[in-house]
């Protein structure tokens, strides 16, 4: 093997080594599936998550939809509660991306979500 080809799979590996570690290293904010079930109170234009809802202080103008919908009519969370069940924080980013494309489980299973919204 010659000296150029050893030195290009050297800088190959560690750059590979490099990604591997930072990817256990870096960590990301993983958001709910936009399907995740959500309640909105349209009276304060704010969501609630069904986990949150015996706790927030809502109106009796509620509205079962998902996270997705909440999101595009710009509604604020309901409280901190919320914000936490719709965010997962500090997950390494190699983790964040196996639970994104299904590997992984993630926070959420299929009874928080909502079909057909």
């Amino acid at each position: 093997m010659k000296k150029k080809d050893r030195k290009l799979i050297t800088g190959m590996l560690l750059t590979l080594a490099a990604l591997l570690v930072g990817g256990f290293v870096i960590p990301v904010d993983v958001g709910a599936p936009s399907d995740t079930r959500t309640i909105l109170d349209h009276s304060t234009q704010e969501y609630v998550s069904p986990s949150c809802i015996d706790e927030a202080e809502v109106t009796n103008y509620l509205q079962e939809t998902n996270y997705g919908h909440a999101l595009t009519l710009d509604y604020e969370p309901e409280s901190g509660c919320s914000v936490d069940y719709y965010q997962e924080s500090d997950v390494p980013l190699i983790v964040a991306t196996l639970k994104t494309i299904g590997i992984v489980d993630q926070k959420w299973s299929a009874e928080d979500m909502l079909r057909n919204a």
